[in-house]
């Protein structure tokens, strides 16, 4: 059984990042809870805002699987393997991983979250699911960001895998003050404005990166 959060505090253990199948099943158990059915790029950028603030805040990743430099922002593969067919449609499968134990494929989830956590996703899915996909694919495309480091990086030198460092991600979120802000202003100050309304015009993308 694995530890909790409270045990493994008491026992000196650091929580392990969550997989990411497991949280991407979370967020869209949360989301048919309250009647939001969402497409694989609004699950892409959602799930990575959340292992963004999660590092911002607390110095852990939220889940073990880095993501990677996609044409149209970050996207945590493993999980877009498990939903790829569904393209911009809504998503209403679940995940699956190998019990190696059982021999048999299960249903990813995360048995272990603790509330503080489970807060988090549910706050920063009832923010970012507001949003249309091409705007959440906007706001990773700010200059500076970390998807822009790396796909920047790559047009003078090859970039292993496309991937986005924790580093990179849990640097450029602490550098906003408010909860669940991205932007800042040219002077370097913190943007106040909402992160959506800061999204340019969106042109035509490929819908389920």
């Amino acid at each position: 059984m694995p530890i909790s959060e409270r045990s493994a505090k008491q026992a000196g253990y650091a929580q392990m990042p969550y997989d990411a199948r497991a949280v991407a099943n979370f967020l869209l158990d949360y989301g048919s809870s309250k009647g939001r059915a969402i497409s694989m790029m609004s699950l892409q950028k959602i799930l990575f805002f959340a292992h963004a603030w999660h590092l911002a805040r607390n110095d852990k990743p939220l889940v073990g699987q880095p993501f990677e430099a996609w044409t149209y922002g970050p996207v945590n593969r493993v999980v877009y393997d498990q939903f790829k067919q569904f393209k911009d449609k809504p998503i209403d499968a679940r995940a699956k991983i190998l019990n190696a134990a059982a021999g048999r494929y299960e249903t990813a989830q995360c048995n272990d979250m603790d509330d503080e956590t489970a807060t988090l996703l549910r706050d920063i899915f009832d923010y970012y699911a507001t949003y249309h996909p091409f705007k959440l694919s906007d706001l990773t495309h700010e200059e500076g960001s970390p998807w822009d480091q790396v796909w920047n990086a790559a047009t003078r030198r090859a970039v292993p895998g496309m991937v986005i460092s924790n580093d990179s991600i849990r640097d450029w979120f602490r550098h906003d003050r408010q909860p669940f802000r991205v932007g800042r202003t040219s002077d370097g100050s913190h943007d106040q404005t909402a992160d959506a309304s800061r999204a340019g015009p969106s042109a035509p993308r490929r819908r389920y990166s």
